[in-house]
């Protein structure tokens, strides 16, 4: 017992003497020309920057190391350690026992390869990494149409677009010549809008400490119409061409007519030029002009591409829902045989047929006569409204057994017509001036009069010599004496006999005395 004891603790000795003092990493106890065991510790560098949200894995071959960056140096083998430095205001970077290394402006592969070559040659036979930890935050200067001019924050690992928002640009404010001017005097140009709507990285550059992002005024303009996904006015960039504006509109769509496209384009302040062309010519770049402002392009529609013409029918049919027909060709029957055909409880004579609005075209005089009551109006006005309003009518009602023995009644289809089939009614409504109105059932025989005495007979108002009758398979409303029968679904309605004061009633006889007088004069004579 007393010996595994001391083992034990042996073992813990050996292991607090090989444990390094600086890093608690384990190393060999050696040391190098280049050691860097007094390097200050990683946890105050990193604890004096707060956390970056990146856009993603920074690109060594094209991030620029600056001021503030914070590098870390990794060993491993017979030397073990990790030291973080921070790249000093003079763009310097400290290795400890090795010397100052410039890295301003430099990208960090290129300071990675510059300070492996001096460390390789201090400790031979080591392990040897440069990773960025943290990148810098620094200042960047935005002028021009811009809601907040001065200075903003950026970091090393940020493009144009993550510091210019929509919402950070004033109305007139340019988002494709949006100018990068960096502290060695060189320039880059930003162009949003294009970056936007397509993804092209090329056109959203890179941040660098100090560059002064200048928004001009969006002067420019080049306009794309017809079957482009995003068709509209789009500013003028530098060097756009026929190519670049259809990526600004989301391409031709599906429907676009390939074969013929219009650009008019000005020749001068007020002559304008066109051109033709096929759209494949310019994703091929035979036909690829430089654009200038005010050009406008046209790409047409293929006339009723991929169109499918459909008809409903709904009701009383095997299976009702939404069929393609062919305009010009399909008829109501067969629209009911593509359904099953009608189902035993089907109302055969008066089916609906509801077809699809015309469009809105204007008819002045309809629109005149239709405010106007029957009083203000002569009576070929009145004849005239009633055929206007019969024409407006969309709505038709077909009794299929007379559709059957004439084929001419068989309609022809269009595009969004719905055809209605209604159960069949064995009753007729009595309304209006009767003591009991409602529904009463059908008995094949019975007369309007019997229909009336059902619903209660007539009320002290009705006026018992104006009763009417609306067909159900027509539609149309007659005097009763005029039906010859009362059919499934007719509507009897009795009117309000007129209120008549005492003053008409006497003007009235006035006239018919009048006119009586003027009779006996004339026998006299």
């Amino acid at each position: 017992m007393r010996k595994l004891l001391g083992c034990v603790l042996s073992a813990l000795v050996m292991g607090w003497m090989l444990v390094s003092p600086v890093s608690g990493q384990l190393g060999t106890g050696q040391s190098s020309p280049g050691d860097l065991s007094n390097a200050p510790a990683e946890e105050p560098l990193l604890s004096k920057v707060p956390p970056l949200t990146l856009a993603g894995v920074v690109d060594p071959k094209v991030y620029r190391v600056g001021p503030g960056d914070l590098i870390q140096v990794q060993m491993w083998g017979r030397v073990s350690r990790s030291w973080i430095g921070e790249v000093g205001p003079e763009g310097v970077l400290m290795l400890p026992g090795s010397g100052a290394i410039p890295v301003a402006g430099r990208t960090l592969a290129q300071v990675r390869e510059a300070v492996l070559g001096v460390l390789r040659a201090d400790y031979r036979g080591v392990s040897l990494d440069v990773r960025l930890t943290r990148p810098r935050s620094f200042y960047v200067y935005l002028t021009g149409q811009v809601k907040q001019p001065g200075p903003a924050m950026s970091n090393g690992a940020s493009r144009v677009g993550d510091l210019l928002n929509t919402g950070a640009l004033l109305g007139d404010g340019s988002l494709r010549r949006i100018l990068v001017t960096h502290t060695d005097g060189s320039r880059d140009q930003a162009d949003l809008d294009l970056f936007r709507r397509t993804g092209d990285v090329s056109v959203n550059p890179w941040l660098r400490d100090g560059d002064i992002v200048n928004v001009p005024v969006a002067t420019e303009f080049i306009y794309a119409q017809g079957a482009l996904a995003q068709a509209g006015k789009f500013e003028l960039g530098d060097r756009d061409s026929l190519l670049t504006l259809f990526r600004l509109a989301g391409d031709p769509l599906p429907a676009a007519d390939a074969s013929r496209a219009l650009l008019v384009r000005w020749k001068d302040a007020f002559v304008a030029e066109s051109l033709w062309f096929e759209l494949g010519d310019v994703y091929s770049r035979t036909t690829n002009p430089e654009l200038h402002e005010g050009d406008h392009v046209y790409v047409y529609y293929v006339p009723e591409y991929h169109v499918q013409h459909e008809a409903s029918i709904l009701g009383e049919v095997a299976r009702p829902g939404v069929y393609p027909i062919q305009q010009g060709r399909h008829r109501l029957s067969d629209l009911v045989t593509a359904a099953g055909g009608f189902r035993g409880n089907a109302d055969l004579s008066t089916i609906r047929v509801f077809h699809a609005t015309r469009g809105n075209e204007s008819d002045p005089e309809f629109d005149r006569l239709i405010k106007l009551s029957r009083s203000e109006m002569t009576d070929t006005e009145y004849e005239t409204l009633r055929a206007k309003l019969a024409a407006h009518r969309e709505d038709f009602r077909v009794d299929w057994a007379r559709l059957r023995k004439s084929p001419e009644l068989d309609i022809l289809l269009r595009w969004g017509d719905a055809v209605r089939v209604d159960p069949l009614v064995s009753s007729v409504r009595v309304e209006g001036e009767v003591r009991r109105p409602g529904i009463i059932e059908y008995t094949p025989g019975r007369s309007v009069r019997e229909y009336i005495e059902l619903g209660g007979g007539f009320a002290e108002r009705a006026d018992r010599g104006k009763v009417r009758i609306t067909g159900s398979a027509t539609g149309q409303s007659q005097r009763a004496r005029d039906v010859q029968s009362v059919a499934p679904g007719d509507l009897i309605w009795v009117p309000e006999r007129p209120d008549v004061t005492v003053w008409q009633r006497l003007q009235t006889l006035l006239s018919v005395a009048a006119q009586v007088a003027t009779v006996i004069v004339v026998v006299r004579r």
